[in-house]
């Protein structure tokens, strides 16, 4: 059957799967032995590398920062094995939840691809009304996201719609500050139901305090802006 959303390719960087799994989250941190999170970053950093020309390109394409497509790709890649998730917990979903419940909106919260977007998301992002998709469509949708190409694409365009919502009359998604690539990071991982202030005062929050919990998807982020611009090749000054 000829898949919709896009000609599947299953060539590219290598998948994160449940060996790489257990040497990053079972075993000691020894950076020699590149075991623990030594291992778990050198996989983040060597996915930047090898999609860096990808992720300028997107960034690009949807106007957005090249930092914040970036940071999400080195925040998301390296969590739970790529595939499981496409193959067993979609499925678990479907048969399970849709059927119960009546409706696909469990089974189109399940997150795909290394960027890890929701397929409702993606759905959304590709002009789609998630609620139509079958358990085909969600599946061929889902095997698109396995691809580097298709899922910082997908992403990178989602991410313009998240800075969007909260900035609905910025004249350019390119250029933002420090405060909205925080925010637009924290949409990503977050969602867009908590309003802006809550979020912004997560931010503001004293160092230990709870609420800070929150925000500090972003605040990594901006925090590893001088190694992540390096890995891409560019410049940065303080």
């Amino acid at each position: 059957m000829k898949n919709p959303y896009c000609v599947v390719d299953e060539l590219g960087f290598p998948r994160f799967d449940a060996t790489d799994y257990a040497r990053a989250k079972w075993l000691p941190d020894n950076p020699y032995l590149v075991t623990g999170e030594s291992y778990l970053w050198a996989y983040k950093a060597a996915y930047l590398h090898y999609n860096k020309e990808r992720i300028k390109k997107y960034a690009h394409e949807a106007n957005i920062p090249v930092l914040l497509l970036a940071g999400v790709a080195v925040a998301e890649a390296g969590g739970t094995p790529d595939r499981f998730k496409a193959y067993g917990v979609l499925q678990i979903r479907q048969m399970l939840n849709d059927t119960w419940n009546g409706n696909n909106k469990k089974s189109n919260a399940t997150s795909v691809g290394v960027l890890a977007i929701q397929l409702r998301a993606a759905a959304e992002t590709l002009g789609i009304d998630p609620s139509t998709l079958t358990n085909t469509q969600q599946l061929q949708l889902a095997n698109c996201l396995l691809m580097d190409e298709f899922n910082i694409r997908v992403v990178a365009f989602h991410l313009r719609d998240l800075i969007l919502h909260d900035n609905p009359n910025i004249t350019d998604t390119g250029k933002l500050n420090d405060e909205q690539i925080l925010l637009a990071a924290v949409r990503y991982n977050r969602g867009i139901e908590r309003d802006k202030k809550s979020i912004l005062d997560s931010l503001k929050a004293p160092i230990g305090a709870p609420e800070r919990e929150y925000s500090s998807y972003g605040r990594r982020l901006l925090e590893k802006k001088k190694s992540t611009y390096m890995i891409l090749g560019i410049n940065y000054e303080e």
